[in-house]
C-alpha cells in the first residue's frame, strides 16, 4: 500500500499563486500610507547601528526625479522647534532599474540620499548615493523605495555634533503619500533649522517644482534675513 503524502508537503496551485502574488505586491505595489524604516550602519571595525522609524512626510514628482521626504515627528512640531530629537530622511529616486536587465554592481547608484540628525542643539547632515527599487509609479497616490544599499558620510555639522557613523551604509524602506505642498514645506522647515544651527547664510532655490525661475527663499531669523542652507544638496 502506498504511503499517504505527509501533510503540508504539497500546496495547492491556488495557495501557491496567492503567495507569489503577495510577494510581488510587497516588492512593487504602491504603498497606501506614509511610513519608513531605515538602518544606518557604520563601516567600521566595531559597527554602530542606528535604526529609525518614520511616520510623517510626503513625496513629490519632478520631471527628472521623484523625492520622498520623511520625518520622525510631525511637521508642525518641527516648524515650532518643539522637539529634543528629530531625524529626517530625504531620498531622490533618479531612474528606474529593470529587473533582470539592469546590472547591479557595488557602485550602482540611482538614489541621492540626505539624512539629517537633530539632537538638542546639535545637527549632523549625512549624504551620499544608493541603489533602490521603486514601489508603485511616480504620480500614484502612494510611492515608495526599497533601499538595498548606499554609501553615506557626514557632510556638515554643528561643532558639538558627535559623528559615530561615517562612513555608513543605509538600507531600508521609505513610503509616502503624494503631497507636493507638504513635501516642499517639510524640506524648507528643515533647511531653516539647519541654517540657524550652522549659523551660515546661503541662498538656495526655494524648490525645483513650485518656484518660478530665479525665485529664491529668504526668511527672517534672529533679527536679520537668513536664507536656509539646503541639507538636501541643492545649494
Amino acid at each position: 500500500m502506498a504511503e499517504a503524502p505527509a501533510r503540508g508537503r504539497f500546496r495547492s496551485p491556488g495557495r501557491l499563486a496567492a503567495g507569489l502574488l503577495a510577494a510581488l505586491c510587497l516588492a512593487s505595489c504602491a504603498p497606501t500610507s506614509t511610513s519608513g524604516l531605515v538602518t544606518l550602519t557604520s563601516r567600521t571595525a566595531n559597527p554602530v547601528r542606528l535604526t529609525t522609524s518614520f511616520a510623517h512626510g510626503a513625496y513629490t514628482v519632478d520631471p527628472a526625479k521623484t523625492s520622498v521626504i520623511l520625518s520622525t515627528i510631525p511637521l508642525e512640531r518641527l516648524a515650532d522647534r518643539d522637539f529634543d530629537r528629530a531625524e529626517v530622511v530625504h531620498v531622490e529616486f533618479l531612474w528606474k532599474p529593470r529587473a533582470g536587465r539592469t546590472p547591479v554592481s557595488a557602485d550602482a547608484t540611482n538614489l541621492s540620499i540626505r539624512y539629517v540628525v537633530m539632537v538638542d542643539e546639535q545637527i549632523g547632515i549625512y549624504g551620499g548615493g544608493g541603489f533602490g527599487w521603486p514601489r508603485g509609479k511616480p504620480g500614484d497616490a502612494g510611492f515608495g523605495v526599497t533601499i538595498s544599499g548606499s554609501n553615506l558620510a557626514l557632510l556638515d555639522s554643528t561643532d558639538g555634533f558627535r559623528d559615530l557613523l561615517t562612513p555608513a551604509r543605509l538600507a531600508g524602506q521609505v513610503d509616502a503619500r503624494l503631497d507636493e505642498t507638504t513635501a516642499i514645506r517639510l524640506r524648507d522647515v528643515v533647511s531653516q533649522i539647519v541654517t540657524d544651527g550652522l549659523g551660515r547664510t546661503r541662498w538656495v532655490d526655494a524648490t525645483t517644482t513650485g518656484a518660478r525661475p530665479g525665485e529664491r527663499l529668504a526668511t527672517r531669523s534672529a533679527g536679520f534675513d537668513r536664507s536656509p542652507v539646503d541639507p538636501f544638496g541643492r545649494n
